[in-house]
């Protein structure tokens, strides 16, 4: 075949490749080859049609005999990337990119994928960098502008991930994928409607496309809608029966309809599926705890520590596996949250009943709550730099003089002292300041003789996601409105002010403020005003281990199931908390008729 038949062959089979005729380029790319079987072109291209199809592995070697003849080619290289992506195989898809990009340093299609392969595996700084410079040397890529989309999402930077989506959505009108992950964002964003008008553009342009279907799926989970949830889930399995993610969704379904061994069942398919993903272990572990599979879910949830947006700790003694700590200095590496650290603070005396001394890493909110109740051990404030997507915490302010010899997370204890119900203490293991509780109680008095009742309804953070674990003010003025009961609020975080104006506004009944308390903030105010109140009712959060951790009379209300209840209808380790429970797809009218009625016989007696 002379040089110009091949390229008129190969332009016809190019534009049947970018109308998506992928039958009819095949057969051209084949007879290219056939006449000239090192024809780098056809190779490279008829390997790039093949994983496109499915068909991963022939691609690869296409494109590999493609670079052997022309080693000096960018583009196989970087598309050689994205095979090998598909592959499961990140590290020699990064080493192609990065090959390419040795060949021609500004080579935008390596460097937008390279940014979005280091988005996927936790490198959210450099990724970011990456796909920055590539739109800045193309400012009308795409891909550039989506694949930055995600990795700004990933670092929580979701209004300009939003921003970087919209303008992938302009410059690709016709790309379904550029509407898929628009749609992602705007679902974090709590933008439902318009999430569901992009997921519907990707569908249409591309009805077989998995992700968004899967998408779909989370998208009815958001709205309650499980039926149309499960029916997206399933489309999306028949559609990629190798796709973790729409398993997951099973999972998360079956999870909150209360069907925790089917729970299970979807999430192990999904680990088998994506055994090295992170995020399917921890909800594993989640299920495992809340089937009350202890010891397997303690393990499960050591996954924590690969996931992409963990504290890295820079300096750490060695980690504590198990050995004996008669006579050992522990530390003890503060949890991400706030809540975490006080829930897991209920192991220490076990720790040091097993001989240790301990060092104690916290949040600096905690610093006088934990001193006062561990007085034995160093407790030490947290500082954290790098970036919000991968925080860093420095260990340079332990003890020179009386090293310390092993170090373990706050969580990982549990690994070790909580391996059956059994294992559970039920001692209260802080206190309160007593002059503050003093003069908070004073305050508490001054408003009425009635019970007095802290009443927090909601969590800080507020998502269409997580406000079906919560209630809204409004949805206790049946309480409120009972005679001989004081309400006080401790409610945190933004805006709960204005909740309290407004109800009391339209209705003439709302919980009290006391002034000059920090509860969002000062956790000895809010250690003094659960202790100075007769019950504290809360939803599950941060509140309901203070209340356990103090011993107080604490109702959480909650949707079931709840993991940190073990598989029992009560809270294992905290024998003041008393469980209001509903299923998820239920109001919260009969729950809080539960307790209006449970705080009437408190009242009388």
């Amino acid at each position: 075949m002379s040089f110009p038949q091949t390229q008129s062959l190969m332009q016809a089979a190019l534009a049947h490749h970018q109308q998506g005729h992928l039958a009819e380029a095949a057969a051209l790319y084949q007879k290219i080859l056939q006449q000239n079987p090192k024809e780098p072109d056809a190779l490279h291209l008829f390997g790039v049609l093949m994983h496109q199809g499915g068909q991963h592995e022939a691609g690869r070697r296409l494109v590999e005999a493609a670079i052997e003849i022309a080693p000096g080619r960018p583009e196989f290289l970087s598309n050689l990337g994205q095979i090998l992506k598909a592959l499961g195989k990140p590290e020699d898809a990064e080493t192609a990119y990065r090959k390419a990009l040795a060949k021609e340093p500004g080579f935008v299609d390596a460097l937008a994928n390279l940014g979005a392969l280091l988005q996927e595996r936790g490198a959210v700084a450099e990724a970011i960098g990456l796909l920055r410079s590539a739109i800045e040397k193309a400012p009308q890529h795409a891909n550039g502008h989506m694949n930055l989309g995600n990795a700004l999402r990933q670092d929580g930077l979701v209004e300009e991930a939003e921003a970087a989506h919209r303008t992938a959505v302009r410059l690709a009108p016709l790309s379904p994928e550029t509407h898929a992950n628009l749609a992602t964002t705007l679902m974090d964003r709590g933008a439902l409607d318009e999430a569901d008008k992009a997921l519907k553009r990707a569908l249409l342009l591309a009805p077989a496309l998995a992700e968004a279907a899967n998408s779909t799926g989370f998208l009815q989970f958001n709205r309650l809608d499980y039926d149309a949830a499960r029916r997206w889930f399933n489309r999306a399995i028949l559609l990629a029966p190798g796709y973790a993610a729409p398993e997951t969704g099973l999972a998360e379904l079956a999870y909150f309809s209360g069907d925790i061994e089917t729970s299970l069942k979807h999430s192990e398919a999904a680990l088998r599926l994506a055994p090295d993903e992170p995020q399917i272990h921890l909800r594993h572990a989640i299920r495992l705890l809340a089937a009350g599979r202890l010891e397997e879910g303690w393990r499960e949830r050591e996954w924590r520590h690969k996931a992409p947006d963990r504290v890295r700790r820079l300096g750490l003694p060695p980690s504590w596996q198990g050995e004996p700590l008669a006579g050992k200095r522990l530390l003890i590496c503060a949890e991400e949250g706030v809540g975490d650290e006080i829930l897991y603070a209920s192991i220490y005396h076990d720790v040091m009943a097993a001989g240790a001394e301990l060092v104690v890493e916290c949040d600096a909110r905690l610093l006088p709550v934990l001193r006062r109740a561990f007085p034995e051990a160093l407790v030490h404030p947290y500082a954290r730099a790098g970036d919000g997507f991968r925080p860093v915490q420095k260990y340079d302010w332990l003890p020179k003089d009386h090293p310390v010899d092993y170090a373990i997370d706050a969580g990982s204890l549990a690994l070790h002292f909580r391996r059956t119900l059994g294992d559970f203490a039920g001692e209260p293991y802080l206190k309160a300041d007593p002059e503050r509780v003093r003069t908070v109680r004073e305050t508490m008095g001054r408003k009425g003789d009635g019970l007095k009742v802290a009443l927090a309804w909601r969590s800080r953070n507020r998502t269409a996601f997580r406000d079906i674990h919560y209630t809204a003010l409004s949805d206790w003025l049946p309480v409120l409105r009972e005679p001989g009961i004081d309400v006080f609020s401790i409610q945190y975080g933004d805006d709960w002010e204005e909740e309290i104006e407004a109800l009391s506004k339209e209705t003439g009944f709302g919980p009290h403020i006391l002034p000059d308390l920090d509860l969002t903030d000062d956790f000895d105010d809010i250690l003094a005003l659960v202790s100075a109140a007769d019950i504290l009712i809360c939803p599950s959060s941060t509140l309901g281990w203070v209340g356990g951790a103090l011993g107080k009379p604490t109702w959480l209300f909650h949707p079931v199931p709840l993991f940190v209840q073990y598989g029992t209808d009560h809270f294992p380790g905290f024998p003041s908390i008393r469980s209001f429970p509903k299923a998820v797809d239920a109001s919260w009218q009969r729950t809080i008729d539960a307790v209006r009625v449970a705080l009437g016989y408190l009242r009388a007696r």
